[in-house]
């Protein structure tokens, strides 16, 4: 992910909704969540993107495969949110 400062802080708000593109240049999608960790310092640090070729929205949590709930949310998000869905690395992001 190229930055003008790496070690700035980043807002998750100015990467939501943002279009991602792949090596050759092409808009694979639009961000809908962010993966992160929490390093030794005890920092937050973006390890990926989630990134969605649909409808942007409010996901609630049924884009990870771990996520559980009602039956019928958990069968619905299968089939609508998590087919759309790709998860791109931090490193290989480009915004």
């Amino acid at each position: 992910m190229p930055a003008n400062q790496p070690d700035a802080p980043l807002r998750a708000g100015a990467l939501l909704r943002q279009p991602v593109r792949d090596l050759e240049g092409r808009i694979i999608g639009r961000v809908a969540d962010i993966e992160t960790t929490r390093d030794s310092d005890g920092h937050e640090r973006v390890t990926a993107l989630i990134v969605t070729t649909g409808r942007w929205g409010r996901l609630l949590g049924y884009e990870r495969h771990e996520a559980g709930g009602p039956w019928l949310l958990e069968h619905l998000a299968r089939i609508v949110l998590r087919g759309h869905l790709t998860r791109v690395p931090w490193h290989d992001a480009r915004l």
